[in-house]
């Protein structure tokens, strides 16, 4: 695997920065706070995204490399995997994962790949995020290579020959699962929860036993209560039959009042039909030509609101005439802008490549000196101002101040012309003229070129943003007059059709009769409609309500002879029969109370026996998860050993690829070292092991960086990675330094190296 290319857009400090990658060794040498660190984290970025939340900004890289100058938060990347080229393409929101956004590219067919998604890194390598940085990415100052759990899936997969879908670790992990599905501390596993399960069904049994005792005591309620209501019943029938003497009299006057109110409604509908005809005015039309009518009202208004837009928009009148004005009558055609647009882009191009001659070592030179020139400043100005304020206190003092002040001054002004000089040779050495001034001269006349065209619309001097102005004026300018045409043309045809339709529909209204109120057509089309509406359903009003009182008086019979005993107190009959009914549904709801009560302890005992069967079952189902848990536990005890055993069969290659980069590093034999399965490296000297904690810095980096190249080797047996440096041999001494730019040489030859340095000493 290698890398081709990479596109920054802004990532931290940098913006639209560019970088084509070599095989084997990209070495790239630049200042501190250049932004090696940012370039390093790009590349590991575009493989894994962002995934710390930590609020602190040393911690979360989102906020940490959130673009200085504002813009779009990200860039490409393209490598080539199995002879295979692809282009990763990752933006960043500044907050949270969810404002991110992914694409990969087929480099060959140049449409998006499904061969990855958004978890490339972990596809391709085969180790997470922090894995990877404990392996094939190398920053300044975290050399650390302890295997976490990714790390070591792998290098079990490796020795066992297996894949991620079989190995020791899923096996543990599964037996761990299993065995917290069975019991937990907290008392949430599957056997936990059957004894629960077996303590409510034994509360269940026990309360349905006392349950059971009660089943008599309401039988005997129950018969009491049927009892009383049949007495009362009985008593309640003797007041209803005199009541029923009473009701005759009663239904004779309500029966005449009846007839009385269906005669009168039978009136009012037959003058309700004479109104609604009147507006009809003797002529014959139906709902559905009364729709048509209103249709083409509707279709009236939305022509005359369509008019009113296409007549009445201001503001795109308005804008007609700002861009009239701004072009001054002299309106470019699109190609003459487009050609001025590639002429800004050009003379950029130039502009930032004859800005970046100097070498960045000199400048650094010189800014050390002038920051030197300062200092020598400042003390002087501070002699001469100690000297003024104490000259007339001690003299001598005074005078030594001055004169101090003085050859301060002076020496300050002779290193100023020094380094002024030193610069501009420096500057001389790296400057290559001839191509300097050629691109000079194409900038002046780009410029003259843009000029002459952008002054006569933008006072901008800002290239690309006045183009940019003058293009989208002309697209907008454009389109305002093919949309002024077209309206115009449109509102013609639509004014004849209105007065046309108009027309139609004053002829039709004209032959009936409406009430003053109703002015416009809409109105009269729509008192119409409801008038036949009404006339429908008055008219068969009538033929019902006319049907009913002859019914009615086909039914009844009135005998005005019958007489009634009038010596009946009605009111106390009824009161008297009220109450009965009152006790008989306070006795009838008494039984229903007791009817459910007992109905409930019914279903409840109907299940005892199956709460019985229920306890039995999950104490058998109880008994089988318990020895499934001492199977578990044993089995995990096994594969414990068994997984130890075969972990420590990677330290051999381990060892020797360690020996072996330290020896290039340093130039020394290490016979004397030893690697445990957790990747922990001792010395034996003088009879003792001593972890590297007792060397200096620069042995303790040689170390580290050996141990992570030779867990490279033995992570990536077919397909080689690429490796990010940033600047790891910083505190190693000038030998080992020698021997390190060596070591990065003869690696190149097999690895693809992205190496960061600050010094010359190290590239």
């Amino acid at each position: 695997m290698k890398l081709i290319q990479c596109h920054i857009e802004n990532f931290g400090k940098l913006t639209n920065f560019d970088y084509h990658f070599v095989d084997g060794l990209n070495s790239i040498k630049a200042e501190n706070g250049w932004g090696k660190s940012t370039f390093a984290t790009f590349i590991k970025a575009m493989f894994y995204g962002f995934s710390s939340n930590k609020r602190d900004v040393e911690e979360n890289d989102r906020k940490k490399y959130a673009p200085w100058q504002g813009g779009k938060y990200g860039g490409n990347l393209v490598f080539e995997v199995n002879h295979k080229q692809y282009k990763i393409e990752r933006f960043f929101g500044e907050k949270s994962k969810t404002e991110d956004t992914f694409n990969l590219i087929d480099m060959l067919s140049g449409k998006p790949s499904k061969d990855y998604d958004e978890s490339i890194g972990v596809k391709l390598f085969g180790l997470d995020e922090d894995a990877f940085e404990r392996s094939s990415y190398i920053p300044q100052k975290v050399l650390n290579a302890n295997p976490n759990d990714s790390l070591t899936q792998k290098l079990t997969n490796i020795i066992q020959g297996t894949t991620a879908d079989y190995n020791f670790e899923q096996a543990k992990a599964r037996l761990k699962d299993q065995k917290r599905k069975l019991t937990t501390a907290q008392k949430t596993g599957q056997i936990d929860e059957l004894e629960s399960k077996i303590e409510v069904v034994l509360s269940e049994i026990r309360e349905l036993k006392v349950e059971e005792q009660r089943i008599p005591v309401i039988q005997n309620q129950i018969a009491e209560q049927e009892n009383e209501i049949e007495k009362l019943s009985n008593e309640q029938n003797q007041i209803q039959k005199q009541i029923n003497a009473y009701g005759k009299l009663q239904e004779r006057q309500a029966n005449q009042a009846l007839l009385n109110e269906l005669s009168r409604q039978v009136t009012v509908t037959q003058n309700e039909i004479q109104q609604r005809q009147a507006v009809l005015n003797r002529h014959q039309t139906t709902l559905a030509e009364v729709d048509s009518y209103l249709a083409a009202d509707k279709t009236i208004t939305a022509r005359e609101n369509e008019i009113r837009g296409k007549t009445s928009n201001d503001y795109a009148r308005q804008r007609q005439q700002v861009l009239t004005a701004y072009f001054h009558g002299n309106v470019p055609t699109a190609e003459t802008v487009q050609s001025i647009y590639n002429d800004v882009v050009t003379y950029n191009h130039l502009k930032t490549q004859t800005q970046n001659v100097a070498t960045p070592v000199a400048v650094a030179k010189t800014r050390f000196k002038n920051r030197l020139c300062l200092g020598l400043v400042i003390l002087a100005l501070m002699s001469l101002l100690v000297g003024a304020c104490v000259f007339q206190l001690q003299m001598a003092f005074a005078i030594a101040a001055l004169v101090l002040g003085g050859v301060l001054l002076l020496a300050s002004g002779f290193l100023y012309l020094v380094n002024m000089i030193n610069a501009k040779t420096s500057l001389s050495l790296n400057v290559d003229y001839a191509r300097l001034q050629s691109d000079q001269n194409e900038m002046l006349r780009l410029q003259k070129s843009i000029l002459e065209f952008i002054h006569q619309y933008e006072q901008n001097h800002n290239y690309l943003a006045a183009i940019n102005s003058i293009m989208a004026n002309l697209q907008e300018y454009e389109t305002l007059q093919a949309q002024m045409i077209q309206n115009s043309s449109q509102v013609n045809s639509l004014s004849q059709m209105l007065v046309a339709e108009k027309q139609q529909i004053a002829n039709y209204l004209a032959q009936f009769i409406f009430d003053e109120n109703h002015i416009t057509d809409s109105e009269k089309l729509t008192t119409l409609r409801q008038v036949l509406i009404d006339l429908d359903v008055l008219q068969a009003r009538l033929q019902k309500e006319t049907r009913e009182l002859a019914q009615f008086k086909k039914d009844k019979n009135f005998d005005a002879s019958e007489t009634l005993v009038d010596e009946i107190d009605i009111n106390t009959l009824q009161q008297k029969e009220q109450d009965l009914q009152n006790l008989i549904d306070e006795q009838r709801d008494a039984k229903a109370q007791l009817m459910v009560s007992l109905n409930q302890i019914q279903n409840k005992l109907s299940v005892l026996s199956d709460k019985e069967n229920e306890k039995i079952n999950l104490e058998n189902e109880r008994d089988d998860l318990k020895r499934q848990l001492f199977a578990v536990e044993a089995a995990s005890k096994f594969l414990q050993v068994a997984d130890e055993s075969l972990s420590s069969k990677f330290l051999a290659p381990m060892k020797q690829g360690l020996t072996k980069y330290l020896n290039m590093i340093t130039g020394r034999d290490y016979d004397n070292l030893n690697l445990d399965t957790d990747l922990n490296i001792t010395f034996e000297e003088y009879g003792k092991a001593r972890n590297v904690g007792h060397y200096s810095t620069g042995y303790k980096n040689a170390i580290d960086l050996s141990l992570r190249f030779a867990l490279v080797d033995v992570l990536y047996r077919q397909e080689k990675p690429f490796i990010v440096l940033d600047d790891p041999f910083v505190n190693l001494d000038d030998t080992k330094v020698k021997k390190a730019k060596q070591f990065l040489q003869n690696l190149s030859q097999e690895y693809q190296l992205i190496y960061f340095a600050c010094h010359e000493s190290r590239c």
